[in-house]
């Protein structure tokens, strides 16, 4: 998906030998970044080798699937192959191991919980408990092909027969493989002038793209004994620099256990924070250092520990001769016909301290803001005097700063403990430091604060006994714990399978890479690829589009704009009730930058992403553009058009209030990032065209594309199988895609297909809409009970207004709360941006978000409690929430926990601890028409059903199932659940909203109701008993139709309801350097009775976690100037990993709950939990009031900007170096 080995989605096992030690051993790696030459000698494995519905699958595919670990499954495979590296070869990991090595691996929909959980199973030390769930596999490994014995995972040498390359001839560049130092010079030799690239893992392209293109020639070392060797003895480590970064590790480790070397154990942990495991297992320390070598601005945390450590590198300048060369002196060695060989430790006395850190946006797969490695030597342990040169190193200050020396200077001589000292180094490393300001990159002020901390830890650390007691915690860093979870919810087994926690219908498949998603389809021959031209900048018209260079080149077949558009040029049809139009084709006026302008299409895709490349655009009439709410209030023409939208609540005249305050609340936008990125593949077929779009909605796809072509709906057959992830974003957006899709396809007579890449999706499309909201209050000075609310809230649309869900905000502004005075006027603003799209909890998160946050300043102005001051303000009839929250607090030891997070907080100045409490009420619509078709066979009685919704992850096939099964009174193993076409569910309603399951499993249950009755008029007509099977052959027999159809009408068959929740966080927060982490969650959710219990906790986690990326991580950067997006990649767009969950996630069913207004009893349980996660904010907030108050603030209220991202939490709590004392 993401191409640079930052989402683990193309994970794959590799089997080889190791070039010093001969044993073959497996381990992970991402197939994106390895060449297929660099492949010589390994065996691959990917998800489909290690197990299959054939063969049968392997345990770690099965526990997968048993655990309910997988949702849309585009990371299951990925997810698999990592675990199944792990315990390949008969390794044993234990379950902190296992935890610690999915850091690269991206899951949207589930919240990792349930994805360790079935892992952690496999451990050594997993629990009884854990073991239990596991699924009932007789061997961990499938049977060997090769073999014919249980599968290790590493096939022996001798059962392939490897042939030995030297070198291969490729277009970009000539591949060379050598095994040993004398081929190695021997090759370089014989380049000449010529340039060439030493390559072992190729991670750098994950870095920097085509970074390779460079050269004349590669080299592939990884197979050089002499540059993978460990040499320890005599005084001195010395480890190759072709070692991997994994292997490092593991050889620091154990070096670490020999006098002198103890402090190797720091190096090898700083490096388990280098990128993640399937990098680590290939990128090398050599390669690392040459990376910062050739970009200076590079954030090498390798370069930043071993110049910090005084390593030396070990450079060959032939086989025998070498030299010994600083750290910080190579940066601008010349290398030319070189080879590092080696890096060089010595050992460390007694008196010697080193420490280094990282501070980063997520714990992990994420590159450092400021990275710091000191050393120190002293004379003694008693008056700490400095009598050796210090080593004061960072990188993310600029890419020219490298050591304090100014600092270093000046603590030579002195006493490293005495509090002048450390504030006069404390100050001087402040004049030093002068971090540059990039766009993409944190603050200048924030890297200087943070910077200056984590040399402030340091120096706390040296000698506890010398530091306050409540300031030693400063010291270290947040200890995260094994992460564990709880659900707790009642079945009823009387109606299974209804109510049954079952894996989902499609989980094995997905484990096993056997579930096919639209890239997945074969290509057909004369197969097309198509990639868009955008553009660049937000603003102007286009004065020209040049594609000569593009149709030039070898392989490009066409190009296509706007004036080849025979039908109507717009993807928001006003048919749909669309209120404006959004070209598919940009025709003149650039709306934003980003927006399509044509489609490349060429034989493959690498050729036609290209071509795109190549288009060229001019632009005219540019100006700054407009990239916010706030942009919009200081544009003084007419360009910018405000659409007003009142709200429906009744509004009062303002009323009389103890107290009168005044608040603004600002919230950013979020990518979805569905893994599966926008899709479509159109093939010409004799009566129209075949289209398989990764859609939520077909039925907008279909008639945009009928417009756009201007061709008959009925000649557009739309087929979906599934998505891998949707959220919103595959709504209205997909059919931009297949529009350009289907117009190559029918213009050239052949089928073309269009993978859109992370990037150019993330630039395309909009995302979650940001948010201003400006309100007065009024309160009763006593209660805290709101008097009234004026709210003016803004949203950012992009360039239209076409998904605004300004409805929704106002509506969920009153959460669960006596709300006849709550005022609310909603403004859709214009930007010079992509028009915005509805993301999980469109509007309803943020409706929710603006009323806590005005109950959290309500209880700050008058120094209550919050939770009082929300049950002060909810109705008292009819409401089960207080009793709800009662119920919970007592599950979670709310009242002890709340006291030891106010004694902690007293206990420590620099750790914090913060505990909320959030509410909710969430008014579920029924809305949407959906239908299903249910197909009875009569030779053996199986059922398959094709139905409306579409199938993303949530679980809708899975319910369906259960459903029918339970209707009908036959085994669930009966049901085959068929891919959703526009045949069976024309004219239907987008999937999306938590609508879609209940309302096509109410539409299958009745046409399962119409069945039944057609079949019991035959039962009645059999003697006996007959069985589900001869009743219904005997159908047959009679031409009783065994097909019905239903669909869903809303206002006629469902009604709506109301979803109650609470939850509970408590979080940490290290105040010197920002980090935090979500220590536990406990939530209750009232889910009626649950239809799949398995499927709606894993959508209660999965809505939660992706929450906790809205409010905690994720932020959108944009160039001011272009308005281009600036973060449209894994390495800089950070959504929450395994280890950001929280530590302890506890999920509660709301118990004798069942819902009259819902299908069985059921409620929908896709997006209530994300309304609730801004809870962790708050209880950020709590234990920033802490630190603030420790800092001297008196304030009772504050803004913070959002996210609260490390650097927001740090720049917020008001640490000012000069409080960095010792007593």
């Amino acid at each position: 998906m993401c191409t640079e080995g930052g989402c683990g989605a193309c994970v794959v096992a590799a089997t080889a030998e190791h070039p010093v030690t001969r044993e073959r051993k497996t381990f992970s790696i991402n197939s994106c970044l390895v060449p297929v030459f660099a492949c010589h000698g390994w065996d691959i494995r990917t998800v489909e080798g290690i197990g299959n519905k054939r063969d049968g699958y392997h345990q770690v595919q099965a526990n997968l699937a048993q655990f309910n670990g997988t949702q849309c499954g585009f990371c299951s495979p990925g997810m698999v192959m990592n675990m199944y590296s792990l315990v390949a070869d008969g390794k044993t990991p234990t379950m902190a191991e296992v935890e610690n090595s999915f850091g690269g691996n991206i899951c949207r929909c589930t919240g990792y919980r349930s994805i360790l959980d079935a892992f952690k199973a496999l451990a050594t030390d997993a629990t009884p408990l854990m073991k239990k769930q596991c699924a009932d596999i007789e061997d961990l490994y499938k049977i060997c092909s090769k073999t014919g014995k249980a599968c290790s995972g590493s096939c022996k040498k001798d059962a392939f027969e490897e042939v030995k390359v030297k070198s291969v001839k490729v277009p970009a560049a000539n591949w060379y493989k050598v095994a040993s130092f004398d081929e190695l010079f021997s090759v370089i030799a014989s380049l000449g002038t010529a340039t060439y690239q030493l390559s072992a893992g190729n991670t750098a392209e994950g870095v920097y793209r085509h970074y390779n293109r460079q050269f004349d020639a590669r080299i592939d070392v990884k197979d050089v004994p002499e540059l993978r060797g460990v040499v320890a003895g005599g005084g001195f480590f010395q480890i190759g620099g072709n070692t991997t970064l994994t292997e490092a590790i593991a050889a620091f480790k154990t070096q670490a256990n020999t006098s002198g070397f103890e402090y190797l154990n720091q190096i090898a942990d700083h490096i388990d924070l280098v990128a993640n495991t399937p990098v680590r297992n290939i990128a090398t320390l050599a390669g690392n250092l040459m990376l910062k070598k050739h970009h200076p601005e590079f954030p090498s945390d390798i370069f930043v520990i071993m110049e910090a450590a005084d390593a030396s590198i070990v450079v060959h300048t032939s086989t025998t001769g070498y030299e010994f060369v600083k750290i910080i002196d190579f940066l601008n060695y010349d290398m030319t016909g070189k080879v590092i060989q080696s890096l060089y430790f010595d050992p460390f006395d007694g008196n010697h301290r080193f420490r280094t850190f990282k501070i980063t946006p997520r714990k992990q797969n994420a590159h450092a803001y400021v990275s710091a490695g000191f050393r120190v030597h002293v004379s003694d342990t008693t008056n700490w005097t400095v009598d050796q040169q210090p080593r004061i190193v960072y990188c993310g200050i600029n890419p020219n700063f490298h050591h304090a020396t100014n600092t270093e200077s000046y603590l030579m001589g002195k006493n490293l403990l005495d509090p002048a000292t450390v504030q006069g180094a404390i100050s001087t490393l402040a004049a030093e430091l002068q971090p540059d300001n990039q766009l993409i990159d944190a603050s200048p002020e924030f890297r200087k604060q943070v910077a200056q901390g984590v040399f402030y830890k340091f120096l706390l650390g040296l000698d506890p006994t010398r530091v306050a007691a409540n300031k030693r915690s400063g010291a270290d860093n947040l200890i995260r714990p094994l992460s564990s979870g709880k659900q707790d919810f009642e079945t009823n087994p009387n109606v299974y399978p209804l109510n049954e926690p079952i894996p989902k219908l499609e989980a094995y498949a997905q484990t096993a890479g056997e579930a096919e998603y639209t890239n997945d389809i074969h290509e057909r021959p004369g197969e097309l690829h198509g990639a868009f031209v955008f553009t660049k900048q937000a603003t102007g018209t286009i004065a020209s589009i040049d594609a000569s260079t593009a149709l030039a080149t070898e392989g490009v077949v066409a190009f296509f704009q706007a004036s080849d558009v025979p039908g109507s040029n717009n993807f928001a049809p006003p048919s749909m009730f669309f209120p404006e139009v959004e070209e598919v084709f940009c025709s003149g006026k650039v709306e934003y930058a980003g927006q399509v302008v044509g489609l490349i299409v060429a034989t493959s895709r690498t050729t036609a992403i290209l071509g795109a490349g190549l288009v060229s655009i001019t632009y005219a009439k540019t100006e700054k553009p407009v990239l916010s709410v706030k942009d919009v209030t200081k544009v003084v023409n007419d360009r910018m058009k405000v659409v007003k939208k009142k709200d429906e609540l009744k509004e009062k005249d303002r009323v009389k209030a103890g107290i009168v305050f005044n608040g603004t609340f600002e919230i950013g936008s979020q990518y979805h990032m569905h893994m599966e990125t926008q899709t479509c593949l159109v093939v010409p077929t004799e009566d129209g065209l075949d289209v398989y779009s990764a859609t939520q909605w077909m039925d907008h796809v279909q008639q945009v594309i009928a417009e756009f072509l201007n061709i008959k709906e009925s000649s557009i057959n739309i087929t979906v199988r599934r998505l891998g992830g949707g959220y919103g974003g595959k709504i209205t957006r997909p059919a931009l895609v297949a529009a350009a899709c289907a117009l190559a396809a029918d213009k050239l007579g052949k089928p073309v297909r269009i993978v859109m890449s992370l990037g150019s999706n993330m630039e395309v499309f909009g995302k979650r809409f940001p948010y201003v909201n400006n309100y007065e209050v009024g309160v009763d000075d006593v209660t805290g009970k709101i008097a009234y609310i004026n709210s003016k809230c803004q949203m950012d649309c992009g360039y239209t207004v076409n998904e605004s869900p300004g409805y929704d905000v106002p509506k969920f502004f009153q959460n669960c709360y006596e709300s006849s005075t709550f005022n609310m006027e909603v403004e859709a603003i214009k930007t010079d941006k992509a028009t915005n799209a509805a993301c999980r909890g469109p509007g309803t998160t943020e409706g929710v978000a603006f009323i806590e946050e005005i109950m959290e300043h309500v209880a700050r102005v008058l120094k209550m409690d919050p939770l009082q001051v929300r049950l002060n303000n909810m109705p008292q009839l009819d409401n089960p929430l207080p009793a709800m929250i009662e119920d919970l607090k007592t599950s979670a030891d709310y009242d002890n926990r709340k006291a030891n997070v106010q004694a902690f907080n007293a206990a420590n100045r620099w750790k914090k601890r913060g505990m909320a409490i959030v509410p909710m009420q969430y008014r579920f619509p029924c809305a949407g028409n959906f239908s299903a078709m249910v197909s009875i066979y009569h030779g053996d009685g199986s059922v398959a059903i094709s139905h409306g919704g579409i199938e993303m992850g949530q679980g809708l096939n899975t319910k369906v199932a259960q459903v029918a099964a339970h209707t009908l009174k036959i085994p669930l193993s009966k049901i085959s659940v068929k891919p959703s076409n526009n045949v069976v569910a024309n004219n239907g309603m987008v999937t999306g909203g938590s609508i879609g399951s209940e309302n096509v499993s109410y539409a299958a249950m009745k046409s399962c109701q119409k069945l039944l009755e057609r079949l019991d008029a035959v039962r009645q007509g059999m003697e006996g008993d007959p069985t589900w099977e001869q009743v219904v052959a005997e159908a047959y027999a009679q031409t009783v139709e065994l097909n019905a159809t239903h669909m869903f009408t809303p206002g006629q068959e469902l009604s709506e309801y109301n979803i109650w929740g609470a939850t509970i966080a408590e979080v940490e927060v290290d105040i010197l350097t920002g980090e935090r982490q979500v220590l536990r969650v406990d939530l209750i959710e009232d889910v009626g009775q649950s239809l799949s219990p398995w499927v709606d906790v894993g959508q209660i986690e999965g809505a939660f976690v992706m929450g906790m990326g809205y409010w905690l991580s994720e932020e959108l950067k944009y160039d001011p100037d272009s308005g281009r997006l600036l973060n449209t990649r894994t390495w800089n767009y950070k959504v929450p990993g395994a280890k950001d969950i929280p530590a302890d996630f506890r999920i509660n069913f709301r118990k004798n709950a069942a819902n009259p207004n819902g299908l069985y009893n059921s409620k929908a349980t896709g997006e209530p939990a994300l309304n609730m996660t801004i809870v962790c904010y708050f209880a950020l907030r709590d234990a920033l009031d802490s630190a603030r108050k420790d800092a001297g603030s008196t304030e009772d209220y504050y803004e913070i900007k959002l996210p609260a991202t490390v650097e927001t939490i740090a720049v917020s709590s008001l640490t000012d170096p000069s409080q960095f004392t010792l007593e």
